[in-house]
């Protein structure tokens, strides 16, 4: 009996261990060519996902805002485009909240307090660094590149430039030798400096980085363990850390797996019996 106990456990360490390995990271360096802006664009954005809705079965993060920090896990569900949905718990027990990103409004349902929360997205522009809209998170989320400020997005990437360092190709919206010029001056009150860092070979962004000299803060997203999963090269970890004066900001979300163009969803509805509040009022 004991015997066959031992057999059962070194079976299923065989079948974690199998399971784990189906999942294949990206670590090759690739090799830089010499090619074109427009030529760069375009082989990032045929290196996108395609979908119509993106569902992440689960994921885990840590959240810290100069020196509180908190853990917690959930699952997310995009409907590209329309919303994305976040439900929150933490590390055990049920759901503490769940969000509701649209490209006109930010809602909260807090399930502890009993409250339903509305507003615009300047409250995450507080807590992420970075001015944000729907577009732009939905973007980062599913590591494509994006414009920034937001308010250029109209102008497209085609005013970015790019130059090889680090074995990637640096991609920014000034350019290399007219940023550094301006540096060493110290010349730089009114630049908004936006990089985004990306692989050869496979073309996925690594890294984004985000400087506003006029308000002294930064922001670094970097895009970490690259999984073939069903075809589809996506990052498993997405790392976010920010500075505003002395401000701190960082998260880092860890995610499982994800479905694409699946059946499962999360739903949004407000109890009535929930109290309704607004972010522009303070509460």
């Amino acid at each position: 009996m004991l015997k066959l106990k031992y057999s059962l456990v070194i079976i299923c360490v065989i079948q974690l261990v199998s399971c784990k390995s189906t999942r294949e990271f990206y670590i090759k360096d690739g090799s830089l060519k010499n090619i074109s802006d427009a030529k760069l664009i375009t082989s990032v954005e045929d290196k996108y996902i395609e979908y119509n809705s993106l569902f992440f079965k689960k994921f885990k993060a840590e959240l810290s805002y100069n020196d509180d920090t908190k853990s917690f896990k959930g699952n997310m569900f995009i409907l590209k485009d329309t919303s994305m949905v976040v439900s929150v718990n933490p590390l055990m027990g049920i759901e503490l909240f769940r969000v509701k990103l649209s490209p006109d409004a930010v809602e909260i349902i807090d399930r502890t307090k009993k409250t339903y929360s509305h507003g615009d997205y300047e409250i995450l522009w507080k807590k992420f660094m970075i001015e944000l809209d729907y577009y732009t998170l939905q973007q980062i989320v599913t590591n494509r590149m994006f414009v920034y400020p937001i308010e250029d997005a109209e102008k497209s990437l085609k005013r970015y430039k790019h130059y090889c360092s680090d074995n990637m190709y640096q991609f920014q919206s000034v350019k290399e030798g007219k940023f550094s010029r301006k540096y060493r001056k110290e010349k730089t009150e009114n630049i908004i400096f936006h990089q985004m860092s990306v692989l050869p070979d496979v073309f996925k962004l690594k890294r984004a980085y985000i400087r506003d000299f006029s308000v002294n803060s930064e922001v670094t997203i970097t895009y970490d363990l690259f999984t073939s999963d069903n075809g589809h090269l996506m990052p498993s970890v997405i790392d976010i850390n920010g500075t505003r004066g002395s401000d701190k900001f960082s998260l880092r979300i860890q995610f499982d797996n994800f479905e694409l163009d699946g059946d499962n969803s999360i739903g949004f509805k407000v109890s009535d019996k929930y109290k309704q509040l607004d972010f522009k009022n303070g509460n």
